[in-house]
């Protein structure tokens, strides 16, 4: 394996252009398949439903969509608080809440809407006449509402609040609104500055930085397109490029790290740029590769819990850890290559294309 890696590692240095060029190619032909795709509507997306084949719960909520589907859905609900001094059964309160219901049963996805002074309904209007609760009752579950339904609900929330009088109060809620699925933020790209913050000083050089993270972005890219490409013939759950991404960045970054760091030292003991990258391949790659496997078999085995979104998401990861390895492996030296012997970072120079510390 050392041989192999050391080998790779040199051809990667000596073609640096050749390596990232093929990276990139290989990261548009896959984006351009999932942008064909979902053009063309063979890429479904991710699935945002979950299910626990063989537990009581799933079972029971089977049971329930068979004998009162009705009731097995998720539900939302609008609570109307009249202005201070009035009274919510009184004009204009009662008829606009009546035109709000009937403007509600026809958003998508709506089984029932509750009107709080209906006949047969109680309990929907509090008992100093202040407040009032029209309740939703939506097919499937929360994941299977629409987003364009949540959006309408709002939208009709406040319309209602501006149709009631100055000083009323108009609030949507219940657990159509109760649960967020995962997506990416300003947090994660405050980490990877933080990041970028400690390479710099860990390896004194603004452009070695970089390094380790222009592995871990394109490895990450690639493994997220190929996740993407993926709905085309598998269901995939909504929270898996989360985990990808994560899970890509973290050992992506370490990997090529790895790789670097080695090479640095090497570099900087006087190693000729090129041998050390073959060296640095070959010993710190091969760290690299065991401890990939080893994570592969770690996310892959949560296919043994038997849960169908579990299994998907570990080969999901597994193979942005894939991709983070032969990324590592490949164009971290060759991103060595660009720099040559300018890795050894501040306080040493070059003579002879040799790092030579400065006095």
């Amino acid at each position: 394996m050392s041989t192999l890696l050391y080998s790779l590692g040199r051809w990667s240095y000596r073609h640096p252009w050749r390596v990232l060029v093929g990276w990139l190619l290989l990261l548009a032909v896959v984006g351009g398949s999932v942008g064909v795709g979902m053009a063309t509507g063979g890429i479904k997306g991710f699935d945002n439903s979950f299910s626990i084949p063989g537990t009581e719960g799933e079972e029971g909520l089977k049971i329930l969509n068979r004998t009162f589907p009705q009731a097995s859905g998720t539900s939302a609900q609008f609570v109307i608080v009249a202005a201070p001094g009035d009274s919510i059964e009184d004009e204009p309160y009662r008829g606009e809440i009546g035109t709000a219901v009937s403007s509600l049963g026809t958003l998508d996805g709506v089984l029932a809407v509750t009107d709080p002074f209906g006949d047969t309904v109680s309990g929907m209007v509090s008992d100093d006449g202040q407040a009032a609760l029209i309740r939703l009752q939506f097919e499937g579950t929360v994941t299977d509402v629409p987003a364009s339904t949540k959006t309408a609900l709002e939208d009709e929330s406040t319309s209602l609040r501006a149709a009631l009088p100055e000083g009323s109060q108009v609030a949507v809620g219940g657990d159509l609104f109760s649960t967020s699925l995962p997506a990416l933020s300003i947090v994660e790209v405050i980490g990877v500055l933080v990041a970028l913050f400690v390479l710099i000083v860990t390896f004194r050089s603004l452009v070695v930085a970089w390094f380790p993270l222009v592995s871990a972005l394109i490895g990450v890219a690639l493994a997220i397109t190929l996740i993407f490409l993926s709905t085309a013939f598998a269901t995939v759950s909504s929270t898996t490029p989360m985990l990808a991404i994560m899970l890509g960045l973290a050992v992506g970054i370490d990997y090529a790290l790895f790789i670097v760091a080695r090479h640095q030292d090497q570099v900087r003991a006087g190693t000729d740029p090129e041998e050390s990258a073959a060296r640095a391949t070959g010993t710190a790659g091969s760290a690299v590769v065991f401890a990939g496997v080893t994570v592969l078999i770690a996310l892959i085995g949560l296919g043994f819990a038997g849960i169908p979104f579990l299994t998907t998401m570990g080969i999901a990861a597994a193979a942005a850890v894939a991709v983070a390895v032969l990324v590592a492996i490949t164009l971290t030296p060759a991103l060595l290559g660009f720099a040559k012997a300018r890795v050894a970072g501040w306080g040493y120079g070059l003579s002879r294309g040799v790092a030579v510390r400065r006095r």
